[in-house]
């Protein structure tokens, strides 16, 4: 494999809690020591200067479609998005078809990883048989005999507690996290956007955000019950972060996500954005949108993640009420947190980059997120003041259903290694030795 030396850049590690100009290294797609490669005449260097180099950006919350929605997106087509984006490292979920509930379908997608992935892709596997509900998977074979990352029925919720409290007590038994899509289906109601005057000027069915605090509340009585490490996906609501918060003084083992678009958007863009603003859990109120903010920064919030969840341009046309939940979000991650948090002052720029790293990384054990010495090398350039206006039209997806097209954000990934080799160079990135 080829050796580089970046030099330059401003390098960010928040596993080593250090934020300095300096160089990486990288030999036989590892990160080693700088005085190994700086007289070797057959390194390629690569002059950082301006840039921000990171750990690969990490995100535990995608959805790549295959098997059964490959004209939506496949794990090759999901991953080059996740490189052009930034990311090294991505998890999926398990609602594909047939969904991921049992030892031979993971053999089957780990085989499509390792023929098509350009990212490092991991598997979760459903709670429950076919994601219904109804009855738990074998979640101790699927622990034994793969290399699952978490349980979670994402896109469906869960709704028998005694069965979530069966299913917790296996998970805690494991040690293998549940990351969950709280969503209370007693009180959804057919709603498709949240509960207010937007929807009632739309026309359409709302849903209150106690459709999501509802079963943040039940697992985190759930993990005090079992210790299982009960993590909540794509929290959207200000009662959410509140039981949340106090989860976390009173010691019990849940963590939580949030999204770029919960973070940037609230429901008064759907109307203007339609259904490329439409997901579950729905955009929320002004002030939803700023308690996520207060959580992220205060840590009741550990980690951003996307929720990529690409729909083909005709499911997404037409009515809003009948289009299918989901944006995409890999490409825009970075570009979108650093212009709603870095240029805002909400949180500084080595806290961002943890919380798209090493955090996500930690949340799920994975061997991510570092740029130590002997770390596979998984690195991401940056230029945090680039100004671009994103053009979902060159999406590397094969959807193209995001709430962001046509807006000036601030930051640009300039290019993304993945194990020693680079998986993505933007047109812009002046290196052209590498």
């Amino acid at each position: 494999m080829q050796n580089f030396l970046i030099t330059n850049g401003r390098v960010i590690d928040p596993g080593a809690g250090t934020d300095t100009v300096r160089s990486i290294a990288i030999a036989a797609g590892r990160i080693v020591d700088p005085a190994q490669l700086e007289n070797d005449p057959a390194t390629t260097q690569i002059d950082a200067a301006g840039l921000v180099v990171c750990p690969g950006l990490v995100d535990i919350h995608v959805h790549f479609r295959e098997p059964g929605g490959e004209y939506k997106e496949t794990i090759a087509t999901g991953t080059s998005a996740a490189a052009v984006g930034g990311f090294t490292t991505v998890v999926m979920m398990p609602n594909t078809i047939p969904p991921i509930d049992s030892v031979e379908i993971i053999q089957k997608i780990q085989a499509r990883v390792d023929d098509t992935a350009r990212v490092h892709a991991k598997i979760t596997a459903c709670l429950t048989l076919q994601r219904c509900g109804d009855a738990i998977a074998d979640l101790r074979a699927m622990a034994r005999d793969t290399a699952v990352v978490a349980f979670t029925d994402d896109g469906n919720c869960v709704q028998d507690e005694a069965l979530m409290l069966q299913a917790a007590t296996i998970a805690a038994e494991l040690d293998i996290p549940i990351t969950d899509h709280c969503e209370d289906e007693k009180i959804i109601a057919g709603g498709v956007m949240r509960q207010g005057p937007e929807a009632d000027a739309m026309q359409v069915q709302g849903m209150p955000g106690e459709t999501e605090s509802n079963i943040v509340a039940r697992n985190i009585e759930l993990s005090r019950r079992t210790g299982a490490h009960f993590h909540m996906q794509h929290l959207s609501s200000a009662v959410s972060i509140e039981h949340m918060r106090r989860a976390k003084a009173d010691g019990i083992r849940v963590t939580a996500e949030v999204t770029p678009h919960h973070l940037a958007l609230t429901v008064a863009d759907v109307p203007t954005l339609g259904s490329s603003a439409k997901m579950n859990p729905p955009l929320g109120t002004a002030a939803d949108r700023q308690a996520l903010l207060e959580a992220l920064a205060d840590g009741t919030i550990d980690a951003i993640a996307t929720d990529h969840a690409p729909h083909a341009p005709w499911e997404k046309a037409g009515n809003f009420a009948a289009a299918p939940f989901g944006v995409l979000g890999l490409e825009t991650a970075l570009s979108v947190s650093l212009t709603t948090l870095y240029h805002t002052g909400i949180v500084d720029l080595p806290e961002l980059v943890r919380l798209m790293t090493l955090a996500p990384a930690r949340l799920l054990r994975l061997d991510a997120g570092t740029l130590a010495v002997g770390a596979v090398a998984d690195v991401t350039l940056f230029d945090p003041d680039a100004e671009l206006v994103v053009d979902i039209t060159t999406s590397g997806s094969r959807s193209r259903n995001s709430p962001f097209h046509g807006r000036t954000v601030r930051g640009a990934v300039a290019a993304t290694m993945c194990s020693g080799a680079w998986v993505y160079k933007a047109p812009t990135f002046d290196n052209p030795s590498a």
